[in-house]
């Protein structure tokens, strides 16, 4: 006797969402293919500053054998040479700074001129028409900008400070470079707090003639200066540095809030002069916070090359570019009633 099993027909529309089921679907797959995607992308950035760390050690390791100096003036050197390397685009910021001086020079004169036929087409003297005037003066200044920036080449503000910050990443990473050939394999933050927390992965080994080269008092230059001699003097070419950048601008601002009267723009003068005097005081706070994380004294001894070669580019390319004193106002001239010459007058 032979058992027959029913044999029952499954709708063909079942067929197909049980295979759609086991189908990993199209929405599924574009997660997942995003993800990947995600990842891959996740590590340009550290694959850019693994570059950038190797391609700074390779110019270290470079002009040390090149030179043939010790790694105590090898350092230094490698400092001053990434400085000139930069002297093209602190030769264009300054260019920019000295025609900008020019287009204030002759706005300032502008501003007299326009000031003095406001007064003539509102002569009531009271507050409203003082507004008035002001207001028309703003607007030919304004117009007279857009008519000067359309004759003349001009570099925004926003071009000249993002140029004049560009070493700045530069710096860095060349810092963090010898501090890491130092075998100083602690997070930025735990230097200066001495958590004395390490970091996970080190892309530059260990420099071992740091370890083992004598410089002036120094036994190496892993170890920090307890003398204190270095930080100290890094902290004070800093100081001289920012002084030399912004000392005569504060002397400047000082001058001009004691005469001004209360309001948004004193206001607004007093608090550029705290930033700018704050910016004075950070050299002294990053010399305090070299000693606390007690930094290497190869770290230091490249931060001194660079600030150093940093004071001398300046005045030079000033020089060069004429911009050595400031700028003298142009004279404008008043115009006078018929019969009358126009008397030219210094603003």
């Amino acid at each position: 006797m032979s058992l027959r099993h029913p044999i029952r027909c499954v709708p063909s529309n079942s067929l197909l969402s049980y295979g759609r089921l086991l189908r990993p679907s199209s929405r599924t797959s574009g997660i997942q293919a995003l993800r990947l995607n995600r990842r891959f992308h996740a590590s340009r950035p550290n694959h850019l500053v693994a570059e950038a760390l190797q391609l700074s050690e390779a110019a270290f390791q470079q002009v040390h054998n090149l030179s043939g100096l010790s790694w105590g003036l090898s350092i230094p050197l490698t400092a001053v040479a990434f400085r000139l390397a930069w002297l093209p685009i602190l030769y264009v910021t300054n260019r920019a700074n000295k025609q900008e001086q020019k287009v204030a020079g002759v706005l300032k004169g502008w501003r007299k001129a326009y000031q003095d036929r406001a007064r003539m087409k509102y002569p009531q003297g009271t507050d409203q028409s003082a507004q008035l005037a002001e207001s028309w003066v703003q607007t030919q200044l304004r117009t007279k900008l857009k008519d000067i920036q359309r004759h003349t080449t001009y570099m925004s503000w926003q071009s000249r400070l993002a140029l004049q910050f560009s070493f700045l990443p530069i710096w860095f990473i060349n810092a963090q470079v010898v501090r890491s050939m130092s075998g100083d394999d602690r997070t930025l933050l735990s230097v200066f707090t001495k958590s004395g927390e390490d970091a996970t992965t080190t892309v530059i080994p260990p420099e071992p003639g740091l370890a083992s080269e004598s410089f002036l008092w120094l036994p190496d230059l892993v170890q920090f200066d307890h003398t204190w001699v270095l930080p100290l003097t890094f902290a004070a070419l800093s100081g001289a540095s920012i002084w030399q950048m912004l000392g005569k601008d504060i002397k400047q601002r000082q001058s001009k809030i004691v005469g001004m009267d209360q309001g948004w723009a004193r206001t607004r003068e007093v608090w550029i002069l705290m930033i700018s005097q704050l910016f004075a005081a950070s050299p002294f706070v990053f010399g305090y916070l070299i000693i606390r994380g007690e930094m290497p004294s190869a770290v230091v001894l490249y931060l001194i090359g660079s600030v150093g070669m940093q004071m001398v580019q300046r005045p030079f390319v000033r020089y060069t570019l004429g911009i050595n004193k400031s700028m003298e106002v142009l004279e404008t001239r008043v115009p006078k009633p018929k019969g009358q010459k126009d008397t030219p007058r210094n603003t």
